[in-house]
């Protein structure tokens, strides 16, 4: 199949497109000018230059494929990046689906998340149809991601077939970016790890791709699938990584209000110095909340795979270590 992945040179993205030449797919990737591609050095794919937010050149990236991966997104949770935000994400989205039925595209499918997914509080999990509460919270990235998926719904009546797929908190290799990968670097630069209690719901990088894949293939159009694995707690999270790193760490459970103290004097400093920090106010508000959501759609429908939580960290240690991210121990 004759595809094109955007955001192909990221984390996810780039994990993405090493299945897909692997599995004999044509790959084009969307790429960025000033983006180099290193995570895909080497691998036999077409590097159309270009950026979602510009339409004209989602437009000739699209012509002569059959499928797309709509991978490319921002994720952050610093104010002063939601403009930005906003139009990677909405603008970006809606810009991929025009540019697909104009060319005739046969499928898209819509890399979401959970955070357009609505949350519960009381430890009951949630599915593809809890409706969406981030709202009054005032979470750009849940925001950005929701009004997204609002987009591929009015293609899909529009007559375009598009899926989505909603991934949890990803773990694998290629996290240049420390997304979740900043865990990992959090255990290798403290003794003392302090945060409120909070959970959510993790997933191996490879696992989402092989889901991203079967949406493609079979999954329907319109309809969502929580890409998720082990739900955990963000302690036994922390916990299970340094066993993994063989690097102690104490962790402490502190009161809301003081990460909250300790959030705002960060995002104050940020203000100053223009770079995004490590915790923000938003970030926080996204933690504080529950966010269990089980893939049994996905599962019963997509034949989607769940690799133990355990197995994920020790791969993306591995990496890191292998490609010189983080020290090696003995």
């Amino acid at each position: 199949m004759r595809v094109l992945v955007t955001g192909g040179t990221g984390f996810l993205g780039s994990n993405l497109v090493h299945h897909l030449v692997a599995r004999g797919d044509e790959v084009r990737v969307l790429k960025r000018r000033r983006t180099p591609p290193t995570l895909i050095a080497g691998l036999p794919v077409e590097l159309a230059e270009g950026d979602v937010t510009d339409f004209e050149s989602v437009l000739a990236a699209t012509r002569g494929v059959e499928g797309v991966y709509h991978v490319a997104a921002l994720i952050s949770y610093w104010r002063p990046k939601r403009e930005r935000m906003f139009r990677v994400n909405v603008e970006g989205t809606r810009h991929v689906l025009e540019a697909a039925r104009r060319n005739g595209i046969r499928r898209v499918v819509h890399t979401s998340s959970i955070a357009a997914i609505g949350f519960r509080d009381d430890n009951s999990p949630c599915d593809e149809d809890t409706p969406w509460n981030w709202g009054p919270l005032d979470i750009g990235y849940a925001t950005s991601k929701h009004l997204a998926e609002q987009e591929v719904q009015k293609a899909v009546a529009g007559g375009l077939e598009a899926v989505i797929v909603n991934p949890g908190v990803i773990f694998g290799p290629r996290d240049t970016s420390w997304n979740a990968g900043r865990m990992f670097k959090l255990v290798e630069e403290s003794s003392v790890i302090r945060g409120p209690e909070g959970s959510s719901t993790t997933c191996d990088v490879d696992d989402v791709c092989i889901g991203h894949i079967a949406a493609m293939e079979r999954g329907q159009p319109g309809r969502r699938y929580i890409l998720g694995g082990e739900h955990v707690r963000y302690s036994e999270l922390f916990r299970m990584i340094s066993e993994v790193m063989g690097k102690p760490v104490r962790i402490q459970a502190v009161p809301y209000w003081v990460a909250q103290v300790v959030a705002g004097a960060h995002y104050a400093r940020s203000l100053v110095t223009r770079r995004e920090p490590p915790i923000t106010p938003e970030l926080l508000r996204a933690a504080r909340h529950t966010r269990y959501y089980t893939s049994e759609r996905a599962i019963r429908e997509l034949g989607y795979p769940r690799t133990p939580l355990r197995v994920s960290l020790e791969k993306t240690y591995r990496w890191y270590v292998e490609n010189g991210y983080l020290p090696a121990r003995s």
